[in-house]
């Protein structure tokens, strides 16, 4: 049930948020926004419905109270998990913790989310290209000319945001030298030991400068029925930006600026990613490793705002400021920038200064996220500068100061 807070208002004279970006942060806003009376609309720039992306999520108690109040609830959100277990090279446990945790996945929410917007209001094949903007609001021009007017525009279309690389080109994600194997091997697949092992689990495994982060999530369709669920695996490895760049070769040579579609990953990383596995993995991991459908790579960026507001443009999420995935707090973090959006502008008759108000709140919090990430990303011993950087580094390189750190709930406290 939505909190009171966010109770549907009436329509007097509705004003309209024209949202770029269908993923999390764009769905979060116009549940919100809805929820105070604004009419939204979401403009999507892929040409089909975003399924099928990415893989496990963390829930953290502000990402459930972003779904409760927005009006997409929680029913059947995702795999409880009790216990944290570290493993050696044998597959031995070595610590544990108790850490009651839902993991969810990126299609579960996407799913409860687009159930809180109206069909005729979510517009797929609509590609940012210029927003305008005054006193009165935003004028936004997409490809192929199509024109939308609204009172404002909010920016929800991600880390490599076309909005804000037009309001402020000069804020750029920044490589944090290295990068992500991951994927999710269905349950059915796995080997008896593994699901006996580990399956349960959220699971660390740490071997020198990586780490290997697993946990059990919903199957597709949402799918929780035992049998019928996936494994979310996930491997940070150091590369530079040489190897990135090598990395980002497709099968047929093509070179890609970020990173490469799945299917086009090519063959000779993916058999050089398994033979690296061979020499390091416990059996139950290295089950895991081979079970892999579509193994995929993630490179590893971040980056900090000064604004999050600019006039009649407002940015949440991953377009805002968008942080290192140790926390596993990106969705969490759009779901409280929307949340924070959306009282601003319920709580301030003047839009321009409900936005200034917005950007107070959000800017330091969003910015505080991400340096928390960069305080966990220290575990790989990559770029540390300074005497504390060091220090965490050393700190985090015991099994149970990661479990006490990474994707661990309520970490922002020590920031307010």
């Amino acid at each position: 049930m939505a909190s009171p807070d966010f109770d549907v208002a009436s329509p007097r004279g509705r004003k309209r948020a024209v949202i770029i970006g269908g993923s999390m942060s764009g769905l979060f806003a116009a549940a919100f926004l809805r929820r105070i009376g604004w009419q939204c609309d979401v403009y999507e720039r892929s040409p089909v419905e975003l399924v099928g992306r990415g893989a496990g999520i963390t829930t953290h108690p502000e990402l459930i109270e972003a779904l409760e109040k927005s009006g997409a609830g929680t029913r059947e959100l995702g795999i409880e998990v009790t216990r944290r277990i570290a493993l050696d090279r044998a597959g031995r446990v070595i610590a544990e913790r108790t850490l009651p945790q839902i993991l969810t996945s990126w299609d579960r929410l996407q799913r409860l989310l687009r159930e809180t917007i109206d069909p005729a209001h979510y517009h797929l094949g609509c590609e940012f290209e210029h927003v305008d903007q005054d006193e009165r609001g935003v004028r936004v021009r997409f490809a192929g000319g199509r024109i939308e007017r609204g009172d404002i525009l909010i920016g929800g279309d991600g880390i490599r945001s076309a909005v804000r690389a037009q309001i402020a080109p000069e804020l750029q994600p920044i490589y944090a030298g290295y990068y992500i194997w991951r994927g999710a091997p269905n349950e059915a697949d796995l080997a008896p030991q593994t699901l006996r092992d580990i399956f349960p689990f959220f699971v660390f495994y740490l071997p020198k400068r990586q780490q290997v982060i697993t946990y059990p999530i919903s199957g597709f369709n949402d799918d929780l029925r035992p049998g019928h669920r996936r494994y979310n695996f996930i491997w940070y490895r150091v590369g530079d930006a040489a190897l990135l760049r090598q990395l980002c070769v497709d099968e047929n040579g093509v070179q890609h600026e970020y990173s490469v579609p799945p299917p086009l990953l090519r063959k000779d990383l993916i058999a050089q990613m398994h033979a690296d596995a061979r020499e390091i993995m416990p059996p139950v991991l290295l089950d895991c490793v081979l079970k892999l459908p579509q193994p995929f790579i993630t490179p590893i960026y971040d980056f900090t705002a000064t604004r999050i507001a600019f006039g009649r443009v407002a940015m949440v999420g991953d377009a805002a400021a968008s942080a290192r995935p140790h926390m596993g707090f990106g969705v969490s973090k759009a779901g409280g920038d929307a949340q924070a959006l959306a009282a601003a502008l319920r709580d301030h008759d003047d839009i321009d200064a409900a936005l200034r108000a917005y950007n107070a709140q959000r800017q330091p919090i969003g910015n505080a996220i991400v340096l928390h990430g960069r305080r966990l990303g220290t575990h790989l011993g990559v770029d540390l500068r300074t005497e504390a950087d060091r220090s965490m580094h050393e700190l985090l390189q015991s099994d149970e100061a990661m479990m006490d750190w990474i994707a661990v709930p309520n970490f922002l406290a020590q920031y307010r």
